[in-house]
This record gives structure tokens, C-alpha cells and sequence, in this order.
């Protein structure tokens, strides 16, 4: 009866501002997602290939610089650093709107994946630290509902705005709710950390070393993810099933109701137990989405890989940080978000290159599902029992 008046707080001021703060910075990504190639083929007049070769510049600034964000989060004060990173990733809305030359503009886009990756690595770090060693697995669950709901919602409303509006609406809106973000950031309370003495140019400043069998486990996943972000209306036209939206939409209701219940599962032992029947899930999920003959199936693919995502996603991320030490967060943090950055483009790479091949996208999902089921092996068979012999107590 006693036990829940004796947990340690879990919504502090702390925790709630990060998470509002994170919610305003992917919710401004996600809306500008749709709306930027429309745009820059209005403004600039470009093919397909340039403007998503300019597109992917972001990705590829997130991935680069993803290892430094978690040594410079580990290494400087980390409330500093959140704030002008995510003071610099606003100015780069102003870039796009204000810039008339497609090569800024393109130097501005890889900036604004280098901003993002340290500006998520700091947030994440920040509200971990906010939370209590017994409690990290729900607290990271919530946490994660910020990104989901941006998810949901703003890619939604930036297509709106930009077809009833046009361009400037939308950006005047990003660069507003990022000022909100920023404003929440300044608020925030960051105790100073311990120094810890290392040595200065040691791998595991810029790589948890200890989490590689997760690192890898999770490549996959990301890889089995990114043709889902790209060729999913695609291979919706291909089977003849029409409201390919509603397919992201099931895709953030599984990943948000997982994770609103899993997290308290996560803190009394059940992390390996649920990610494992993530990683289970997921296969039977993506081997539907592959051989699906109807709507229905198509559809509910989608929810269950939302479902399975809403627990590997808190899961591999509370396996990370419960392998690193105190002063190790934030590598902890950009290792795992590095994993998934490389399987992303790995994925979206591979998924363009096979569709070409075969001239259909069902053959990239059946590739998915078998990549997704070799990782689901090695996680059962290695990688929980690696986690269990090293994670860290109380850290």
C-alpha cells in the first residue's frame, strides 16, 4: 500500500520542461518535413535528385556528428550546451526561409543535422538525469511520447498550413515554437556533475564500447525501419490499398499506448524479457507487412510495429544507459541514437537500390523481416544475457 507513496518523484519540473522543450523541437522538425521539398522545388526550380540529395544532408550532419555530441555532452556543462544548440537549430529555419542560394542552402541543411543530433543527445542526457536510477525505464517510456506525438502531429499540420497558407506560415511557426523551446530550456535546473578523471582521448568519450551487442541489435532495427519512412505509400500504390497516411498514424497510436504501459514493467525487471518480445513482435509484424493481400492486414502491420517499437525503443535506450556510468550518459545516449541514424540510412539506401533491382517494394520487406529476424536471434542468444552480466547498478 506504502510503495507508491514511497517512489521517488518521476514528474519533477525538470523532467516535464526537457520533455516540453523536446516535444517543440521535433514538433517544428516533423512539420517542415513534408513542406521542404515542396518548397524548394517552388523556390529554386530543382530536379528531384538535387533536392533530395540537399533532403538528405540532414541525416548525414545528425550521424557525423553524433559520437562528439556524446563526448561534449559528457565533457561541457550540459544546460549550456542544450541551449545554443538548440539556439542554433531555430537559426537554421530563418537559413531556409531567408537564403537564396541552393548551395547555402544546402550548407544549412547539413548544419541543421549537425545542431539536431547534439541538441537530442543534450536533451535526452538531461532528462535522464533528471530522473531516479529506480524509475529510469518509465521515465524514458514518457519521455519518448514527446517524440511520438511530434511524430503524429506535425508532419499533419505542417501540410496543412503550407496548402492553405503557403511556405513563410509554416516557418514563422517552427521558429516560434522553437523560441518556446528555448525559453523552457533557460528555466531548466542542472546541478553541475562530479568530475570524473579519464583519459583524454579514450574511445569509450565518444563510443559506449560496453553497449556494442545492443549497438549493432538496433542498426537492424533502424535499418528495418527506414524503407517504412520512404516507400510506404509506395508499396500501398503497388497493392492497391488507398490512405497510406493512417499507416504512420497506427504506427505512433502502437508506439505512444506501449509506451505509456511499459515503463513501469521495464523498472521491476522486465527490460530484457520486453524488448525480446519487441524484437519478436516486430518480425511476425514486418513478415505481414510483406505477404499482406488486403487493407486490413496492411493496416494492422502498422500498429504492430508500433507496438513492438514501443517497447524496443525504451528498452535498447535504458540498456545503453544502465551500461554506462554517471559521467557516460551522454555517450550512452548518442551511441544509441547513432545506431539508429546508420540503420536508417542504411535501410533507406538499400530499400531505393533493391526497389530498383526487383521494379516492386515487396522484395524490400521480406528483406526487412529476415534482417529483423536474425537480430531477434542474436538478441535472444547474446545480447540480453551480455546486458544482464554488465549493466551497472545505481547509476
Amino acid at each position: 500500500m506504502n510503495e507508491s507513496v514511497e517512489k521517488p518523484a518521476l514528474w519533477t519540473r525538470n523532467f516535464v520542461t526537457c520533455a516540453a522543450a523536446n516535444f517543440l523541437l521535433f514538433f517544428s522538425f516533423y512539420q517542415l518535413l513534408p513542406v521542404l521539398p515542396l518548397y524548394i522545388f517552388e523556390k529554386f526550380q530543382t530536379d528531384n535528385s538535387t533536392a533530395g540529395i540537399i533532403i538528405s544532408l540532414y541525416t548525414i550532419g545528425a550521424l557525423c556528428c553524433r559520437p562528439f555530441a556524446g563526448f561534449l555532452v559528457d565533457s561541457l556543462s550540459r544546460k549550456p550546451l542544450y541551449f545554443w544548440t538548440f539556439f542554433a537549430f531555430t537559426l537554421c529555419f530563418i537559413g531556409y526561409w531567408a537564403l537564396g542560394l541552393l548551395p547555402l542552402l544546402a550548407v544549412v541543411r547539413f548544419m541543421h543535422g549537425v545542431f539536431f543530433g547534439i541538441s537530442t543527445t543534450a536533451s535526452n542526457t538531461v532528462a535522464i538525469d533528471a530522473l531516479p536510477s529506480s524509475r529510469r525505464g518509465e521515465g524514458i517510456g514518457y519521455f519518448g511520447i514527446s517524440v511520438n506525438l511530434a511524430f503524429a502531429t506535425g508532419p499533419m499540420t505542417g501540410m496543412f498550413l503550407y496548402e492553405a497558407f503557403g511556405s513563410d506560415l509554416v516557418f514563422g511557426i517552427s521558429i516560434a515554437l522553437c523560441v518556446i523551446g528555448l525559453i523552457l530550456v533557460k528555466t531548466l535546473n542542472v546541478k553541475p556533475r562530479p568530475k570524473v578523471a579519464r583519459p583524454p582521448l579514450s574511445l569509450d568519450r565518444f563510443f559506449l564500447t560496453r553497449a556494442i551487442p545492443q549497438f549493432i541489435n538496433f542498426i537492424f532495427v533502424g535499418f528495418a525501419y527506414g524503407p517504412v519512412t520512404n516507400y510506404i505509400s509506395l508499396y500501398a500504390k503497388e497493392l492497391g490499398i488507398g490512405g497510406s497516411g493512417w499507416f504512420y498514424a497506427l504506427i505512433a497510436a502502437g508506439l505512444i499506448m506501449n509506451r505509456l504501459l511499459t515503463g513501469r514493467l521495464i523498472d521491476r525487471g522486465w527490460l530484457t524479457r520486453l524488448v525480446g518480445m519487441g524484437m519478436t513482435l516486430i518480425v511476425a509484424a514486418y513478415c505481414m507487412l510483406a505477404f499482406c493481400n488486403s487493407a486490413v492486414v496492411f493496416f494492422v502491420s502498422a500498429f504492430l510495429i508500433g507496438t513492438s517499437l514501443g517497447l524496443i525503443f525504451p528498452g535498447y535506450q535504458t540498456m545503453c544507459v544502465n551500461l554506462a556510468r554517471h559521467d557516460q550518459r551522454g555517450t550512452a545516449n548518442s551511441t544509441y541514437l547513432s545506431a539508429w541514424d546508420i540503420g536508417i540510412g542504411i535501410g533507406i539506401l538499400a530499400g531505393g537500390s533493391m526497389a530498383q533491382k526487383f521494379g516492386m517494394h515487396q522484395q524490400v520487406f521480406v528483406t526487412c523481416a529476415i534482417a529483423l529476424t536474425i537480430a531477434d536471434i542474436m538478441f535472444w542468444a547474446y545480447t540480453s544475457k551480455h546486458y544482464l552480466k554488465n549493466k551497472l547498478e545505481g547509476v
